[in-house]
């Protein structure tokens, strides 16, 4: 078996079949439902390269890659895209991923979608917060805690990762075209030791788990928005 056939099977999409019992796995700790996986990004430090450095430096001021995930409750990653510098925006690695691009082309059924951080627009298969501007409704507010109290399992998956394979707290590589690689193989690591054992919770690293980077600004047909719009807001009603 090869190497990209290991990954495949240890990094896997859910089917259609799995999805309610993804989703009702992620509504245990905050009623959230229809959830199929949590998005985020993380950087990973590395020395930085002597050319086009300045497009390694993450906003936390280090030269680092970045490493798109998206996890289930187990704190499995069911998707995982490492192809950008630091300086790339949480944003702009999703909307040119593998991932934004099939959810585009098979859109999740109305009922399930991916929770994401206000770095990311708001779409028919990613739910964000709604925008803190200060006059949040109590059904937003309790909207955005249980929002974030599920997206939390991303961080803990992130957090779990780093604390396993303590070399991603600073890839001390030379050759940053063979990062990528180095570190989706930890990913997949990652989820084949998850099937064979449990974990505990002081095995996550939570020393510097991600701030939520700028909020994204929406670039979808405001009609298809308004859809969306509304269907954060039933979710908003449901979990009153």
């Amino acid at each position: 078996m090869t190497s990209t056939q290991i990954m495949t099977q240890l990094i896997k999409w859910p089917k259609d079949t799995d999805y309610r019992k993804n989703a009702d796995a992620a509504s245990v700790r905050a009623g959230f439902p229809g959830v199929i996986g949590m998005l985020d990004g993380s950087y990973i430090p590395i020395p930085g390269p002597s050319f086009f450095r300045d497009s390694y430096i993450c906003r936390k001021g280090f030269p680092a890659m970045h490493l798109q995930g998206v996890c289930d409750g187990s704190l499995k990653f069911i998707d995982v895209y490492c192809a950008y510098p630091g300086s790339a925006h949480d944003s702009r690695v999703y909307r040119n991923s593998l991932l934004c691009q099939y959810l585009e082309d098979n859109p999740l059924p109305e009922m399930y979608h991916l929770l994401g951080d206000s770095a990311y627009a708001l779409s028919k298969s990613l739910l964000v917060p709604f925008r803190d501007n200060g006059h949040l409704t109590a059904i937003e507010k309790t909207f955005n805690n249980a929002h974030s109290s599920t997206r939390v399992d991303i961080e803990r998956c992130f957090g779990l990762l780093k604390g396993k394979f303590r070399k991603l707290k600073y890839l001390d590589m030379k050759n940053v075209r063979e990062m990528p690689e180095v570190i989706i193989t930890c990913c997949v690591l990652h989820n084949f030791i998850l099937t064979q054992e449990s974990f505990d919770e002081s095995d996550i690293d939570t020393e510097d788990i991600d701030a939520v980077e700028t909020e994204a600004q929406s670039e979808r047909d405001p009609q298809e928005l308004k859809s969306v719009s509304e269907k954060r807001m039933e979710i908003a009603h449901l979990l009153v």
